[in-house]
């Protein structure tokens, strides 16, 4: 066997890779619930900071600024410190913002406090691309990376209860930052104490696992041989530009619903704080079944053709048009629980877009995982950051009413769904060829 000699060997497979996975989706799971706390708090924040829609719209919107600036950064330090140190120093700085949050005196000191958890929270989903790529074989990505990003959904659908359950036990939202944040410190250095960045490095791993690992390829290490993709390879690729088209509609109507749900069920639905807590559960909670359906469907249906294109287009179709219509049906329900329902679809088809996260793996370089997954998460952090507040101007517009920021989310929506349609998942997102052959990415 080649890699560390303190690798395990001989006797049954051994399961370290789940492993590996199991506690990145805990760093995940509290990833989201610190981003979630905001949102989840946001209506006993504005009452006591005095700020209207439009500034909770840019208090809520101001992570994803610093997020999406530090997205390339993040994954250029993946690709060449790997994801152990850059993520495990990362949580733990984020952990320390988020627990400064609940000690902010007014709305500029929170601000600051999202922004420093925008910049150390940016490594965490390209560090997770690349992680997929090193520790999973192909047929088991889609699962993979579903799996982690499905933590997402979970981590908000819980930080509804959790934090709502910390206002009502402490009489203020502020103890519930400075917990989760401690939370996130421990979790973090429990991460890099245990994870390794290749499965070679790893002492519990021993061959039959790392050969199951190495035993299939996918169509970006089938066409490895050849020189790495330079940047102009990548902008002349139209599945490049569609995969950030597609990831832009995406997270604008994932990060509209997180950001506002909790204001709008309080405001215009009239829920108490209990009703808060689990009406945001149910909502977010149908992103997780969401999520596990659309990887265990890909890695079945994608076992059993090559041509990709079929699968994930019927997979991101079926998505991205159950995704609008749930959304547009919100503007005429006026009951509370029928909206719960209507948020709960948009939610579990919108979330089939997890698989996005295993496109890196399929489809670039493994040398290039960590920068292509944090590009591809720039479109995620423009998203979030404009949603927020094109949503808060809407509302503060229509006097109250969601209804344009709705539909806002139902174009989004549409824009995801045309981005997807327009990837090529047969080959590499980008080629570098010698240029006689004439081939172009």
């Amino acid at each position: 066997m080649t890699g560390s000699p303190t690798a395990a060997t001989g006797g049954k497979r051994t399961r370290v890779r789940l492993q590996i996975f199991g506690i990145l989706w805990i760093l995940v799971l509290l990833n989201f619930i610190d981003r979630a706390t905001l949102s989840i708090a946001m209506p006993f924040i504005s009452e006591e900071f005095d700020l209207g829609p439009e500034m909770q719209g840019w208090l809520l919107g101001s992570f994803f600024w610093t997020y999406m600036l530090f997205q390339i950064p993040g994954g250029w330090l993946l690709d060449r410190f790997g994801p152990r140190r850059i993520v495990g120093w990362a949580g733990a700085v984020w952990g320390g913002f988020q627990l400064l949050g609940g000690l902010a005196m007014n709305g500029i000191f929170l601000t600051g406090t999202r922004l420093g958890l925008g910049a150390t929270e940016a490594p965490v989903f390209p560090a997770a691309a690349k992680l997929n790529s090193r520790w999973l074989p192909s047929r088991e990505r889609a699962r993979g990376a579903t799996f982690v990003d499905a933590a997402g959904p979970f981590g908000s659908a819980v930080g509804g209860i959790i934090v709502t359950a910390l206002i009502g036990w402490t009489g203020g939202w502020r103890w519930a930052f400075i917990i989760t944040g401690a939370l996130t410190i421990v979790t973090a250095v429990v991460y890099a104490m245990y994870l390794r960045d290749t499965p070679e490095e790893h002492p519990r791993v021993n061959e039959a696992e790392l050969a199951h690992i190495r035993s299939d390829a996918d169509v970006a290490d089938e066409a490895a041989s050849g020189p790495l993709p330079r940047v102009a390879s990548y902008l002349r690729s139209t599945s490049f530009w569609s995969l950030m088209l597609g990831r832009l509609g995406w997270a604008t109507v994932w990060w509209g619903i997180i950001s506002w749900t909790p204001s709008y069920l309080s405001s215009a639905m009239g829920f108490d704080l209990a009703g808060l807590g689990w009406g945001t559960f149910a909502v977010y909670g149908m992103g997780v079944l969401g999520q596990l359906v659309a990887g265990t469907a890909t890695d079945t249906f994608r076992a059993r053709t090559t041509n990709y294109n079929s699968v994930m287009k019927t997979i991101l179709a079926i998505s991205g048009i159950g995704t609008v219509a749930s959304i547009l049906a919100l503007p005429a329900i006026s009951n509370g629980y029928v909206a719960i329902v209507a948020l709960g679809l948009a939610v579990f088809f919108v979330q089939f877009g997890g698989i996005y996260w295993a496109f890196p793996a399929w489809l670039a370089p493994k040398k290039q995982v960590g920068v292509v997954g944090g590009v591809m998460n720039v479109a995620s952090s423009v998203g979030g950051g404009i949603a927020p507040v094109v949503m808060g101007y809407a509302i503060a517009a229509s006097g109250g009413s969601y209804a344009g920021s709705f539909l806002f989310l139902a174009v989004a929506g549409a824009v995801y769904l045309v981005g997807s349609m327009l990837i090529n998942f047969n080959r590499p997102l980008a080629m570098e060829a010698p240029s006689a052959t004439g081939v172009r990415a």
